[in-house]
């Protein structure tokens, strides 16, 4: 009599299981619990929870979190405007912005929502960000993550794969140390198709509901697949893959109805947006510039100077991108950014370095020496001071011989 009931009590634990699965994977409907107790007490659950918490920890403590309390609490706004009626009661939906220039978005199965300067810089407008942040709070409040890990936890080989690519990755060793297999299936291998399709079209009613311009998000998607073309590359993130940003677009493309879509108003105020990721544009040009990437940095710092157009750094940075660049062509074009630099800020030394760089190079020693030392004058305890002095002394000797 035991056995059979235990049997019975399986057979039943089972069909609940399937019964939960399916209801996840129908049209989201507001009134309906999403998850019953008996899974959020799961043990599955309770250790991708644990196990969520514990790498968000190592993030922050490496060092990778963006501070700035202003666009955090932005985005934590849009997240407010998207928020479905019914969330469950243990679930707080949060949301970080971390320091690296790839395209990418991810959530943790505990609320916590990852995105990257990188893909926040290629935004133009509200409504792209909304879609992106709708999407990625689906994957939690579907509890995605868990429905994953069923499927996932007979492939340790595989996760550990995924996680090792990104040690390959030049910028994001640091990342990879710190993002566990949680973090690694939900940002770098994304979801099963069917979840993916599931978190657009929840999504995406989400976004229409919130008064937002869908197409918006088409738009973008479609800007990355013709960036990641233009410069031939496919970055490590699911964001970054010419595959699923080409499924997603088909996915959005689908759901954008043009009878339901005109009737609403455009969301293209670039400069409010813009704005609100302010220094944000810079500092992401920066780690693009780190990793050579030239093209997509100059579009970071032309964003920003579109609602800075007289910031000194922003031009000191366009020279510095045409300058590493090295194109015979860039070499009047960066002389000319770094002179608008030191027309706005004369007392900002780095352009004279950097001009007395390329003099150096040109073989202009008479001339770069006159930088240097109008550098070393402006700034006498920069922290490269021997460097610059170096080249002093070689152009020095230049001028003797």
């Amino acid at each position: 009599m035991n056995t059979r009931l235990s049997k019975l009590f399986l057979f039943l634990t089972g069909l609940l299981l399937l019964l939960v699965a399916t209801a996840c994977s129908t049209r989201y409907k507001p009134e309906i619990s999403l998850v019953t107790d008996s899974l959020l007490a799961s043990e599955a659950e309770q250790m991708l929870w644990q196990k969520s918490e514990r790498e968000q920890r190592t993030i922050e403590r490496n060092g990778l979190i963006y501070t700035d309390a202003q666009l955090e609490s932005y985005l934590n706004q849009v997240v407010a405007r998207l928020m479905p009626e019914t969330v469950p009661a243990d679930l707080v939906i949060r949301i970080s912005v971390i320091k690296s220039p790839y395209l990418n978005a991810f959530a943790y199965p505990n609320g916590m929502i990852y995105i990257h300067s990188g893909l926040l810089a290629r935004m133009d407008n509200e409504a792209q960000l909304a879609a992106v942040l709708a999407h990625e709070m689906v994957h939690c409040i579907h509890r995605h993550a868990l429905r994953a890990f069923r499927e996932y936890r007979n492939q340790p080989a595989y996760l550990i794969a995924v996680q090792q690519a990104l040690l390959k990755t030049k910028g994001l060793q640091k990342l990879a140390h710190s993002m566990g297999v949680t973090g690694a299936m939900a940002a770098i291998s994304g979801y099963a198709r069917e979840l993916e399709a599931e978190a657009d079209r929840i999504g995406f009613e989400w976004v229409l509901r919130a008064g937002y311009k869908p197409k918006e998000a088409l738009s973008l998607f479609e800007e990355m697949l013709s960036d990641l073309a233009r410069d031939g590359c496919e970055e490590p993130f699911s964001f970054g893959s010419h595959k699923q940003i080409r499924q997603r677009a088909e996915n959005l493309q689908n759901l954008t109805v043009p009878a339901i879509i005109n009737r609403l108003a455009s969301n293209k105020s670039n400069p409010a947006f813009l704005a609100k990721l302010d220094q944000l544009l810079l500092d992401n040009a920066r780690l693009d510039l780190q990793l050579g990437r030239f093209q997509v940095a100059s579009e970071s710092v032309e964003k920003f100077l579109s609602i800075n157009p007289d910031d000194t750094r922003a031009y000191y940075l366009l020279g510095e991108i045409h300058r590493q660049r090295g194109h015979r062509s860039d070499v009047l074009t960066a002389l000319d950014y770094y002179g608008r630099a030191i027309r706005l800020d004369p007392s900002f030394a780095a352009p004279h370095k950097a001009i007395g760089l390329i003099h150096y190079k040109e073989g202009q020693h008479a001339l770069a020496k006159k930088f240097f030392e109008s550098c070393l004058q402006l700034s006498p305890d920069t922290p490269d001071k021997a460097y610059i002095k170096g080249y002093l002394k070689q152009c020095t000797l230049s001028e003797e011989s």
